[in-house]
């Protein structure tokens, strides 16, 4: 296993360092098209919601060019991969700004033009478990490549996390100035309440058998690395809806990396937020997104204490306005416990330490980049 990881650390290697400049130099003397935007991302085909937002605003300016480069290359063959890859290396050398929202090492792959602008729209928020070169499952230590070359303004969610990713991404100097503590554009819906009642009537509308129910919205991370992921604790969920009664219903949503995890619900995680009473999640950043709307939330980690020794944390759990399940069987009483529970001070206290920047304003600050 270790042998094939290294093997496809070396392919990688040998593809972003060699290949990829070649595309890029071969265009490079064409000029960067003023007012030209590129959308990269590939783990997805379509938009990702971190995304959306800039993406509508920009698709208004009739001064701004766009263009998609979007692959999930997880399910995608070789020539797809080559086709998509050397595609983007082509519109690179045009773009004058490049948005991404997760690891997109062809961004890296060569020394860009100086009028080009890459901006890091980090699809997460908050701080909990260890991410980027603070741990293998992000970041494999055969990597020879630096994820933030070539990037001009990673956007987070509060300065406490701008420190930490300082730390994580391994920044020193001048480097440490493209953490912008502007806020998270994919936040600023949580503050539109037009879009909130427009999120809960579409739920109620395609699943009926949920009108008139507490709600109860499953929705963890995965364990592992995105290529091997899986789950911790479903059977604990799958029984919940039996020990809370017909009074109350369980949509369940893993993410989407684990194969084969059931869901019963095919509507977005963030747009079912509006319609949640309780959260029940892990280690997943969306807790700090539900919070926003300050509704009661649950951590279930049955695998606590080997993920600490595994992965780890920056901040401790228990200090967070819920309580923290192991036990799969005091799941119930936990929900029933956290239910109308309202938010108190060490719930804001929590929001203005992970998510101060975000205030329904995040878009706007990061588009001054955009002359």
């Amino acid at each position: 296993m270790e042998l094939k990881k290294r093997l496809k650390q070396e392919a990688k290697f040998i593809l972003h360092r060699f290949v990829l400049p070649l595309v890029y130099n071969r265009y490079r003397s064409k000029p960067t098209v003023k007012g030209r935007v590129v959308f990269a991302d590939s783990n997805t085909d379509t938009l990702p919601e971190s995304m959306r937002l800039v993406y509508e605003r920009l698709s208004e300016r009739e001064d701004i060019d766009i263009k998609l480069c979007l692959c999930d290359l997880r399910k995608a063959g070789l020539r797809q991969k080559l086709s998509f890859i050397t595609g983007f290396m082509k519109e690179y050398t045009r773009a004058e700004y490049v948005f991404i929202c997760n690891y997109f090492l062809p961004v890296t792959s060569c020394r860009k033009k100086k009028d080009t602008k890459v901006i890091q729209l980090w699809h997460s928020c908050g701080l909990l478990k260890k991410f980027a070169y603070d741990t293998p499952d992000d970041i494999s230590p055969y990597y020879r490549g630096n994820v933030n070359r070539n990037i001009s303004m990673i956007t987070v969610s509060s300065p406490a996390v701008k420190a930490v990713f300082e730390s994580a991404y391994r920044l020193e100097g001048i480097h440490r100035k493209m953490v912008r503590a502007v806020g998270v554009s994919r936040t600023d819906v949580f503050f539109d309440k037009a879009y909130l009642d427009r999120c809960r009537d579409r739920l109620f509308e395609r699943y009926p058998q949920f009108q008139g129910k507490k709600i109860v919205l499953y929705a963890p991370t995965f364990r592992g690395t995105a290529a091997q992921a899986r789950l911790v604790g479903e059977e604990h969920i799958k029984a919940l809806q039996k020990k809370l009664g017909d009074d109350w219903a369980v949509i369940m949503k893993p993410h989407p990396h684990i194969k084969g995890a059931q869901s019963n619900c095919d509507i977005p995680t963030p747009e079912l937020f509006s319609a949640a009473d309780v959260l029940i999640s892990d280690y997943s950043s969306l807790i700090f997104e539900y919070a926003l709307l300050r509704k009661p939330f649950v951590l279930f980690m049955p695998d606590y204490d080997e993920y600490v020794k595994s992965r780890g944390f920056y901040v401790d759990p228990a200090d967070f306005p819920c309580e923290i399940i192991k036990d799969g069987e005091e799941l119930a009483d936990s929900v029933l416990r956290a239910y109308g529970r309202k938010a108190g001070e060490d719930y804001e206290q929590f929001l203005r330490y992970h998510m101060s920047a975000c205030d329904g304003h995040a878009t706007d600050r990061i588009l001054r980049v955009v002359k």
